[in-house]
């Protein structure tokens, strides 16, 4: 390899060194060439352990060779490549005027791109990005872009936002994408499919577009007039969110068919999959901090539980942000990310703005491939995964939604901090929501179903959650969970049969609130739990038990003043109500421990998620014991009888930092039901007999080796 002048390794020969260069980091594999060994079949790709690496193309990358970019890929460790064709650039020759074509092209770059992938042994996915277009094609016809209210053309960095009502969407972009599709011999699809897009990327809000095609189609299908505000308060809002969704669907079919026509077997990837299911997980520098480490984790599991069955992964995009394409995320975010990706079953899979060879800062790539290649040597133990977790999130879809107003607001931190909550209490959960709760109630996959302020839920989805509880299950619900009806009206009584709520009174302001834990019916310890904002008071249901009272409330200003006056009475509500329905339990919790827990990490409303599942659920079938901020996932492989739990070491990160984490030291594992007594850790390499302990005939324990990022432990299981 040659150096530099400065002393510093080229770009290129950093890249040509992947393979040797990831055999001198810290995860020891078997060698990469011996890995790259298989059935692959590149036209079936999406049933096999993939990895997918995407090269994100910009104009001035058609003057690289694809036959490098290939072997380069290969070499990085990936099975399947993303790489670009048309629509906002045209990759290849097209015959279409207004296609723009990439001017330093020389040839069909996407056709020899497609040919040297498959020589190589790549699948070959085509990315088209429909959703803008270029000046002469908005001069042509700016009809089919979209209109701000002030009447200008939604224009940023010379490309146009297309309208999903307007001619580009509806007619051009689907020629370009049969144009392309027809000549390129692709194994699947990815697209960025033109949106009803409100920001742009310099995160500026334009509103929703108001073309002629908007007003003529809404006008049309709804007899409304396009709403007049975006804040949600407009009486035409609700009837234009379906509008959206309706275009888009439309749409999709449209381009669903052109595809089945000329490419039949070819799937396409998109956010909720038909085939395959592929997302994305990004930094966002105008989000408030801290960053959200479980960001891959939270998204895997959600779309994976609207899709389950299919394939998944959420590419980790290498650039920090829009305006820094070429800064790169740190190598020890992506790994932690990765990390979570396989924990729950997702594929791998990075997304590179240019080629592997032309990085500015390459020093993130040979931990990654190093990655990539393990998982090839080990890819047999990710086959055919399922969730093994015993206790489900139930998710609203809040991940992908902008956060709410009035009382909903909470939704998405309290989704998190329940999150958060059964992370640090090293629980391995799941998610499941309301296309997905009957059948997962029906077929008893979990003992408790966590509902973290659900204020919406329908009749089908409350009976569900009721079988579910007179089954034998478990439900802590949080907040105003089951208020409100499927139109957002309150309810005169809770969705639940099961609720030991029997009606809602007026939500009150419950800051400086606290509970006695030393009095609670369930072990809690001592102290006060803090409440703040919102407090849900309830009318219980006969029958129902309260877990936890409230405290006297303390005065609060001066430290002088600072005390409950001696003989004052602590208020009547109950801070947490259960009660028996069936052969299960169902807890409610009028207020928000999930939304704290995610705003003050205090450790009071992590345990009473703890106490609860702890009182009323069957005994955890995994412990982890030992000290340290660790993740434990549990998944299934029912084909092989073997379950696999993945040890996640967060010690690296801090805030919005990612850096090496402390060696994990002294973790154990207790197991339930295993056979033979031994674990394979599979970074470490080696097996692991368990051990039992004098007075606990349940477990096996095992003495895991130093965790760094993670540990994949497989077990034998009954």
């Amino acid at each position: 390899m040659k150096l530099r002048a400065n002393g510093g390794i080229s770009r290129r020969d950093l890249v040509r060194a992947l393979p040797a260069t990831a055999m001198a980091s810290a995860l020891p594999i078997q060698s990469w060439a011996a890995a790259d060994v298989g059935s692959f079949d590149r036209r079936q790709w999406w049933k096999h352990e993939y990895r997918i690496l995407q090269t994100n193309l910009r104009e001035i990358d058609a003057l690289e060779d694809p036959r490098t970019i290939a072997r380069e890929t290969r070499a990085f460790g990936a099975n399947v490549i993303v790489s670009n064709i048309g629509g906002i650039v045209a990759f290849y020759p097209t015959q279409l005027p207004l296609h723009y074509r990439n001017p330093f092209m020389k040839s069909d770059f996407a056709g020899e791109m497609v040919a040297a992938a498959h020589a190589e042994g790549l699948a070959y996915i085509g990315r088209f990005d429909l959703s803008k277009a270029t000046k002469p094609a908005f001069d042509a016809h700016p009809d089919w872009f979209m209109r701000n209210r002030d009447g200008t053309p939604r224009e940023y960095a010379g490309t146009y936002q297309a309208c999903p009502n307007g001619g580009w969407a509806q007619e051009y972009s689907l020629q370009i994408l049969k144009e392309g599709v027809e000549r390129h011999d692709v194994d699947g699809l990815f697209f960025n499919m033109t949106a009803f897009v409100r920001t742009d990327y310099s995160g500026v809000d334009h509103g929703i577009c108001v073309c002629d095609n908007c007003k003529r189609r809404f006008r049309d299908l709804y007899k409304l007039e396009l709403p007049r505000t975006e804040d949600g308060t407009d009486p035409n809002w609700g009837a234009y969110q379906q509008f959206q969704s309706r275009i888009m669907a439309e749409l999709s079919a449209k381009a669903r068919d052109i595809i089945k026509t000329a490419r039949p077997n070819v799937p396409l990837m998109d956010f909720f999959g038909g085939v395959v299911a592929r997302g994305e997980v990004q930094r966002r520098v105008s989000r408030k901090a801290p960053e959200w480490p479980h960001a891959m984790g939270e998204q895997t599991r959600a779309l994976m539980a609207l899709a389950p069955g299919k394939a998944f992964s959420a590419t980790s995009t290498a650039h920090m942000d829009y305006p820094w394409r070429q800064v790169t995320e740190s190598t020890q975010n992506h790994m932690l990310r990765f990390a979570q990706a396989l924990g729950t079953g997702a594929k791998l899979d990075l997304y590179l703005m240019g080629t592997l060879g032309d990085q500015d800062d390459p020093r993130f790539l040979p931990p990654i491939s190093r990655l990539y290649h393990w998982h090839a040597a080990n890819e047999q133990h990710y086959a055919g995964l399922e969730p093994g977790a015993r206790i489900a999130l139930y998710n609203m879809g809040s991940i992908f939604q902008p956060a709410g107003t009035g009382l909903a607001r909470y939704g998405n931190n309290a989704q998190r901090g329940a999150y958060q909550a059964l992370v640090d209490a090293r629980l391995p959960f799941w998610m499941t929501n309301g296309m997905q709760v009957a059948k997962a109630t029906r077929d008893r996959a979990y003992d408790v179903i966590i509902m973290p302020h659900i204020m919406t839920l329908d009749e089908g989805d409350a009976a569900a959650l009721d079988a579910f509880v007179e089954a034998g299950g478990l439900i802590i619900a949080t907040g105003y969970t089951g208020a409100l009806g499927k139109d957002g009206k309150p309810r005169s009584i809770p969705a639940m049969k099961s609720s030991p709520v029997g009606s809602f009174g007026q939500p009150r302001d419950g800051h400086g609130w606290s509970l006695d834990m030393s009095k609670a019916a369930i072990p809690m310890g001592p102290g006060r739990m803090p409440i703040d904002e919102t407090f849900f008071p309830v009318t219980p249901r006969s029958g129902a038990t309260s877990l936890i009272p409230f405290a006297p409330d303390q005065r609060f200003g001066p430290p002088e003043f600072s005390y409950a006056r001696p003989g004052d009475t602590a208020r009547a509500d109950a801070g947490a109500l259960v009660m028996a329905y069936g052969k299960g339990h169902h807890v409610h919790i009028p207020w928000l421990p999930d939304w704290l827990y995610y705003r003050d990490g205090i450790d009071a409303h992590r345990v009473l998620f703890e106490s609860l599942i702890a009182r009323y659920a069957p005994p955890p079938p995994l412990l982890l014991e030992g000290a340290g901020p660790i993740e434990m996932m549990a998944m299934r492989q029912p084909a092989a009888g073997k379950m696999l739990v993945h040890v996640i070491n967060y010690s690296g990160q801090r805030n919005t930092h990612y850096g090496d984490p402390v060696i994990a030291q002294g973790l154990k594992l207790g197991v339930r039901g295993l056979v033979g007594g031994t674990a394979r850790m599979l970074v470490a390499g080696k097996a692991v007999k368990g051990k039992q302990r004098a007075g606990d005939r349940d477990h096996l324990w095992f003495d895991l080796p130093p965790v760094d990022t993670f540990e994949a432990v497989q077990l034998t299981m009954i």
